[in-house]
């Protein structure tokens, strides 16, 4: 009787625990299937504004947009840094000040919100940097989250799991990957504060 009881109250733990939180389950499959996406190069879920797209017309290629020139030289800064090389505090200023720079729209970060996240982005780069294609994609998401004018709630958080998704791809663990999304959320919530 007592042994019934024991496997009764175990299969009910069990299937509790297997049930017990299915939106933890389902976040996790959607973490793995942004990372397989991010590793297969297909393209993120939220288009970029329109404003950080390339121009069609051959006059306006010669002249790149303010947020294309700012996407340009946070590009060469994070790409100057390399695995595993100390980062001086100036090439971290700068990352901030090129991150600040991004923001062309009525709503701009906080300096010292758009500075944490640099800290975090000179991390993340010197720990191991990303591929040129995922740098592409970072860029392109950075720009829109600095840059939300036309982006519904909606894109904006497939925007935070796209960047978390490069850098788990990327070999970061999780929970710093995590920090760095929750780090481009809280310039996301600045920029978006009254639509943007």
């Amino acid at each position: 009787m007592k042994q019934a009881l024991v496997l009764i109250g175990t299969a009910v733990l069990l299937s509790g625990n297997l049930f017990a939180d299915p939106i933890i389950v389902k976040e996790r499959a959607l973490e793995l299937r942004n990372q397989n996406n991010v590793r297969q190069g297909i393209a993120q879920p939220a288009p970029p504004p329109p404003a950080a797209q390339l121009a069609t017309t051959p006059a306006a290629q010669a002249s790149p947009t303010p947020i294309q020139q700012s996407v340009a030289k946070l590009r060469a800064s994070l790409t100057a840094i390399k695995a595993d090389s100390l980062v001086t505090a100036e090439q971290k200023q700068q990352i901030g000040r090129d991150l600040m720079a991004l923001a062309q729209g009525a709503h701009k970060p906080s300096a010292a919100t758009a500075a944490n996240l640099a800290d975090g982005l000179v991390s993340a780069f010197a720990t191991k940097p990303l591929p040129e294609k995922d740098c592409r994609r970072l860029l392109s998401d950075l720009a829109a989250v600095f840059n939300p004018a036309k982006i519904q709630p909606a894109q904006m958080q497939a925007i935070y799991a796209d960047i978390q998704a490069i850098f788990q791809a990327n070999g970061m663990v999780r929970r710093e990957a995590v920090k760095l999304a929750d780090q481009v959320k809280a310039v996301g919530v600045e920029t978006q504060k009254t639509g943007g």
